[in-house]
């Protein structure tokens, strides 16, 4: 930039002491003195390399001294050069001048006539420049109004106190007004700074100065929560949304900042400042969808098998979003025999119900297929969704299906997948026949109905003991249960394959730990982001169980040393245990017929002790294959007590292959794995997490050297900032906010809150719904209760003692403790799962 021509210009230099120059000592401690160095990088070089463009130095200098802090103030014939370029993508002035413009101290001595003779060769110079002496004075700048002339260009800039004007009469006279007022920060204070363009030169000079207020001015620490001196880097932004990313809150994210600084007192924002760079953030993407929509996208460029669908609906809002990447595809076509799936709620700030497809591994671990956010829990809805999940499995439909027993969801199934099995969850039946029938006789014989092992005969038998004792035959409820047996009674679903799952538990099991990855404020694009970590979790408890299965040997604990041993070998480690317990349980049945006249053999075994107790075990000696007729191998794919009888009685070494399902085995996803290495390709997870850690490592090694100085912590931090943002725009992960797309121009538009079945009180369309107001029991009316009620000591009314003797009886009444299905448990909701195996894998 050209040398100003103008005299008494004011300046900061740093000058060496032993030349023409004498080199300034700060010893504050103030944020102010210590940022000055950053802002002035370029101006420090210029000045300990020569005098920076001062025609006379030896004159120019005058040294003053302020308690600790010296500084150079340079009047009289001198120039200066701010070897700033002007920022031509910089709109916001406000914080930012102070980044683009040398610091200016020693302003304490500072006079208005010393300001009208300055220039500026920029008007964010001179925003710098009076942002810098507001914070010596003790108040925050702005700016003002601008004037322009003829040709549309801006030739007037003024800069004003932040408590320039006034409020409006609108906002304080406002009747309806739901939040509090706003303390009144406007007083009409008139100091400012008018800075005018000079003709020809394109140069900036003040052509009226203000330095009165009518106001208190700050002071010592309280100048730094001012507006416009508080300020967040591009460092500390990133850092933010990585904190943000991985599920931090934002209090917690500020007590990193300020343990990294060293003290609260030395963090430059505040929590509020953080908020407003999230909704900042939020407004550069263009609409949520729409940013959601750039995020799978980029997830499609790493991921090639990547699947995403959306529908639009009135006023081309986002209706229905699902999507799937390439793992989830991969699991389902090894574990996609049972699909169970349930909508959970209040995980967005749209209310949206988001439907998990989810199924179980070889570990008989949760595992994830798909995921859906549907506006309304309509037929329509969970056609286009199953439809769309049925697309992405490139058509291949579930044997079985387990949910709630939703009407919506009975219906989309027998659409879309009509040849599945659809079996309803057994803990949602136990706890409607607490809620319909409140009889717990009725709800212990109908569990006992639902989930013992009982011929279909039996169970017919069963039923009509059950409805004449308690006396519910006519009971519209127990009538339509009766009508959808075929769809939750163990007597007509043995023989189908149900993983071992008989409640949608697992589904509320991922909701609970989705519930630590997501939050009620979530949009969608923070959504999605955040629930692919939570499925990002589960792989690698994945990962960590089949190194588990593979590492070491089991201490052998049966007499059948050479089947536990060929168990081990052939199940996953969660499996084999299963395994076992069913081997150790083979003693308490003995053969007591066979038949090998004709094949298949037939072995007749017995419970000990329990002659009425007996099954028939089949073996085709030709191809080594069993059956019985419990048909729990059928139903859970483990071996039953009974075939392991006759294993042992023929003195088997190895349990055959036709004992052991694929998907149970440690050898469930060999076809994957040996795929990617006949293709060259390994999985691209693995892959991005072994760079991810090597890089780390590069990382970590870096920064250990570059925050030895504060000059190399700067100039690296600045550098891998940079470059972060390139990639990520590379890759889709920010949006190019030069060429920004906006949700018109996609021609989707955010979603519209709605209300669904699952939605809180206080999460309600309508806003909050009042409570009702309780009466006192004893003497029904409302204001008091019971222990304060002027009427302690009468009798209650009649009214009430039916409604007391209700209550009572409620109180004594024992609800079923109900369990989720066979599975490890996942967190606590999940104690106490091994009993379903009393029906399920145990003798009956």
């Amino acid at each position: 930039m050209e040398a100003s021509r103008r005299s008494s210009s004011l300046i900061v230099c740093v000058v060496c002491a032993e030349s023409v120059l004498i080199r300034v000592i700060m010893a504050s401690s103030s944020k102010f003195w210590k940022d000055a160095f950053m802002w002035n990088e370029p101006l420090l070089d210029n000045w300990t390399e020569g005098n920076a463009g001062v025609s006379n130095p030896q004159n120019a200098l005058h040294i003053m001294a302020a308690g600790s802090i010296m500084f150079v103030l340079l009047f009289e014939d001198t120039m200066y050069d701010t070897r700033v370029e002007e920022d031509a993508e910089s709109s916001d002035w406000e914080g930012m001048g102070a980044s683009m413009l040398p610091v200016f101290l020693g302003l304490d001595g500072l006079r208005a006539e010393d300001v009208l003779e300055m220039e500026f060769s920029s008007p964010q110079e001179a925003s710098g420049f009076y942002n810098n002496y507001s914070r010596l004075k003790g108040f925050a700048s702005r700016r003002g109004k601008t004037v322009r002339n003829t040709a549309g260009e801006i030739v007037r800039y003024t800069f004003v106190c932040n408590r320039q004007g006034f409020r409006e009469k609108k906002w304080l006279e406002k009747v309806d007004r739901k939040r509090e007022h706003k303390a009144v920060t406007r007083c009409g204070c008139l100091a400012e700074m008018r800075i005018k363009r000079k003709e020809g030169s394109g140069r900036w000079y003040v052509s009226r100065f203000v330095e009165e207020h009518n106001h208190e001015l700050a002071y010592g620490k309280l100048v730094d929560y001012l507006r416009s001196h508080r300020k967040i880097s591009e460092v500390e932004v990133a850092q933010l949304t990585t904190m943000r990313e991985l599920g931090i809150s934002i209090p917690k994210i500020y007590e990193s900042f300020a343990a990294q600084l060293g003290g609260f007192n030395l963090v430059t924002f505040t929590k509020q400042d953080m908020y407003n760079e999230i909704r900042k953030q939020r407004g550069l993407q263009g609409g949520d969808v729409s940013a959601a929509v750039r995020y799978l996208e980029g997830l499609a460029r790493m991921d090639g098998k990547m699947f995403w669908r959306y529908k639009l609906g009135s006023g081309q809002h986002l209706c229905n979003l699902f999507w799937s990447d390439g793992r989830c595809q991969e699991d389902y076509a090894i574990f996609g025999d049972v699909l169970a799936f349930d909508a959970t709620y209040g995980r967005n700030k749209y209310n949206l119900p988001v439907v998990v497809f989810s199924g179980v591994n070889h570990h008989n671990q949760t595992c994830v297929f798909g995921t859906a956010m549907v506006s309304c829990e309509s037929q329509e809805s969970y056609i286009w969704v199953l439809r769309q999940f049925l697309e992405c499995m490139q058509g291949k439909a579930p044997q079985s299906v387990i949910t709630d027993g939703d009407p919506a969801m009975r219906i989309a199934i027998r659409t879309v997948f009509p040849d599945a099995h659809h079996r309803l969850c057994a803990w949602h039946l136990l706890r409607n026949s607490t809620a319909n029938i409140s009889d717990p006789r009725f709800t212990q014989m109908f569990r006992h109905c639902m989930l013992a092992d009982m011929e279909i005969e039996e169970f017919e038998a069963y039923w009509e003991s059950m409805v004449n004792e308690c006396g519910v035959r006519e009971v519209e409820w127990v009538k339509d249960l009766y009508t959808k047996k075929h769809a939750w009674a163990t007597a007509y679903i043995r023989g189908r394959f149900f993983a071992g799952v008989r409640t949608t538990s697992r589904c509320e099991s991922l909701h609970a730990k989705l519930g630590r990855f997501v939050e009620s404020r979530y949009g969608v694009l923070e959504f999605v982001r955040n629930f692919q970590r939570c499925v990002d979790f589960l792989r690698d408890t994945e990962d960590e169980l089949d190194f588990r299965s593979w590492y070491g040997t089991p201490v052998l604990q049966t007499e059948f040393v050479e089947l536990e041993k060929s168990g081990w070998t052939m199940f996953t480690r969660e499996m084999f245990l299963r395994y076992r317990d069913s081997l150790k349980r083979c003693v308490r049945v003995r053969i007591c017929e066979f038949d090998d006249s004709d094949n298949p053999h037939a072995y007749t075994l017995q419970k000990y002790q329990r002659p009425e107790m007996n099954w028939k075990v089949y073996r085709d000696h030709i191809s080594n294959r069993f059956s019985c007729s419990c048909m729990r191998m059928e139903s859970f794919g483990i071996p039953c007590v009974h075939i392991l009888s006759v294993c042992v009685r023929l003195d088997l070494v190895e349990i055959p292959e036709s004992l052991v399902l694929r998907r149970w085995s440690k050898a469930a996803k060999l076809e994957i794995h040996n795929h990617c290495v006949e293709q060259h390709t390994a999985d691209p997870s693995v892959t991005y997490r072994t760079r991810l850690g090597a890089f780390s490592q590069l990382c970590k090694r870096l920064g250990r050297v570059a925050c030895m100085s504060d000059e190399d912590f700067k100039l690296y931090s600045n550098k891998l900032m940079s470059d972060a943002l390139f990639l990520e725009i590379k890759y889709g992960l920010r949006p190019l906010t030069d060429n920004m797309t906006t949700a018109n121009d996609c021609g989707v538009k955010d979603p519209i809150r709605v209300r669904t079945k699952g939605t809180g009180r206080m999460s309600q369309a309508g806003g909050s719904v009042p409570k009702t107001k309780r009466k006192c029991s004893t003497c029904g009316k409302l204001g008091h209760r019971r222990t304060r009620c002027p009427n302690g000591g009468a009798q209650p009314s009649p009214r009430n003692k039916q409604s007391l003797a209700g209550r009572n009886k409620r109180k004594r009444t024992k609800v079923p403790v109900v369990v989720p299905d066979n599975c490890p448990p996942e967190n606590a909701s999940q104690a106490g799962c091994d009993l379903w195996e009393q029906f399920s894998l145990a003798d009956p």
